[in-house]
């Protein structure tokens, strides 16, 4: 009988034992052959040989990607798929958005309307020329006459809603006040007579950035957040030219001595140069791409032969006209970034409204040096883009501040001679002397308001 039921053995008694035994050495042996057939399976694997430096070069050559984290030719399969899935992913998502909103810039329509009594006067001329029925002469050349103080504020302009954030008057004359602000509206208003709006200018999506005249005073170039640049006839209201751009332009200048050419500074540490008469390229000429960061600032030398440039990386050029090449590299280990730029009405000097609470002058002449007397302090400016403008006879210098206040220098002795608190309680970024009145300052911010000094 079977030690197990229903096992039944054919032989003697000590046949039981002798078969366990087998099926023991049967185990084993199949534990030897497993444990064989593993062994030379590990052996397979060898480290990988040592890659040479000549080896590092090309593979750093075949690298794809930008900067130190990009991809290498020999990495694993499954990370090259994953990161060719990513890729392809950028590039289909990325240029759809940028064609969106390309396409919103390209299919808005400009519009102009004009609000004032009349575009023509009786002998047919237009709004530009300057008005003959009031008490002073806008006629006068720069230097030529004396200047004053303001005292305080006399009348203000509705402005724009959510603050203005460009302004300028019309050069020369300044009969005109032209404004942008974050509502996306261009603005022309009339300093005499009835201090109205005559026209507005439609046609950005995004809130204007910067505001400039050309010389002839015929057509002003204007930029936005939209990253597109426009040229607006004055007196009409049409676009002349349209210009999208990959970044967002910072500011804008026409060149003094002629009206077709323009430099734009870009958000990218780009200066683009256009022409406006050539075709090809949307008439770009020159490309300035020596800065490190994102343009602040853009000003022409009277003459046009040069201009000035200043950017986030702290750093001030003077570069020749179309030579991408800067003529002198203004830069100092403790200067800081200067936001807005403007030169003296005699021509010999420029200013620099610098982020650390000062105003910084230096010569138009080589080597192009900095004044260390002409300093101008006391007012707050940190954080803020605040412009600076001159008086007519040069004698005086005046800015805004952050805490909405305008200031007044002296230019010949750098001192304090007088601040003016204005309503609101809100910044003061823009400042605008009046070219021929002795003493009208415009001013503005991000409370919206246009408040006029005397």
């Amino acid at each position: 009988m079977g030690l197990v039921e229903g096992y039944e053995s054919s032989s003697d008694s000590d046949s039981g034992p002798v078969e366990c035994n087998s099926i023991r050495e049967e185990k084993k042996n199949h534990l030897h052959k497993h444990a064989s057939y593993e062994r030379p399976q590990r052996s397979i694997y060898k480290r990988k040989p040592h890659t040479t430096k000549s080896e590092l070069k090309r593979r750093r050559k075949d690298r794809k990607g930008d900067g130190p984290w990009g991809r290498w030719s020999g990495s694993d399969d499954e990370s090259s798929e994953t990161e060719e899935m990513q890729t392809k992913l950028q590039d289909t998502i990325i240029p759809a958005i940028e064609d969106d909103e390309d396409s919103d810039v390209a299919k808005t329509e400009e519009v102009s309307n004009f609000y004032g009594s009349s575009e023509k006067d009786y002998q047919g001329r237009g709004y530009l020329h300057p008005p003959n029925d009031i008490n002073v002469d806008l006629r006068k050349e720069k230097m030529n006459f004396r200047c004053y103080l303001p005292k305080k504020v006399i009348r203000n302009y509705a402005g724009h809603l959510d603050g203005t954030t460009a302004l300028k008057f019309l050069p020369k004359t300044g009969h005109l006040i032209l404004s942008g602000g974050n509502d996306h509206i261009i603005k022309l208003w009339d300093f005499y007579h009835d201090h109205e709006c005559l026209r507005d200018f439609r046609g950005h999506t995004k809130p204007i950035k910067a505001l400039r005249f050309t010389e002839d005073c015929q057509s002003f170039l204007s930029s936005s957040f939209d990253r597109s640049v426009k040229i607006w006839d004055t007196e009409t209201g049409k676009v002349k030219t349209k210009l999208h751009l990959k970044s967002t332009p910072a500011d804008v200048e026409s060149r003094p001595t002629n009206p077709h050419e323009f430099i734009v500074g870009l958000s990218n540490s780009k200066i683009l140069h256009y022409d406006d008469r050539i075709p090809e390229k949307q008439g770009l000429v020159q490309t300035y791409d020596h800065h490190l960061s994102s343009i602040l600032a853009l000003r022409y030398f009277p003459d046009g032969s040069k201009f000035i440039s200043s950017s986030e990386d702290k750093t001030v050029r003077i570069w020749e006209n179309q030579i991408n090449v800067p003529v002198k590299q203004i830069s100092d280990t403790a200067q800081h970034s200067m936001p807005f730029l403007n030169v003296h009405p005699s021509h010999s000097y420029f200013c620099a409204q610098s982020m650390d609470n000062r105003i910084y002058s230096f010569s138009l002449k080589p080597k192009y040096k900095r004044h260390p007397k002409k300093i101008f302090k006391g007012h707050s400016s940190a954080g803020y883009g605040i412009s600076l403008s001159f008086s007519g006879d040069g004698r005086y210098i005046c800015s805004g501040d952050s805490k909405s206040r305008l200031f007044i220098w002296d230019w010949n002795s750098s001192r304090l001679l007088n601040n003016i608190k204005l309503p609101g309680n809100k910044p003061i970024t823009q400042v605008d002397w009046h070219p021929q009145e002795t003493s009208k300052v415009i001013c503005s911010g991000t409370a919206g308001k246009i408040y006029v000094c005397d």
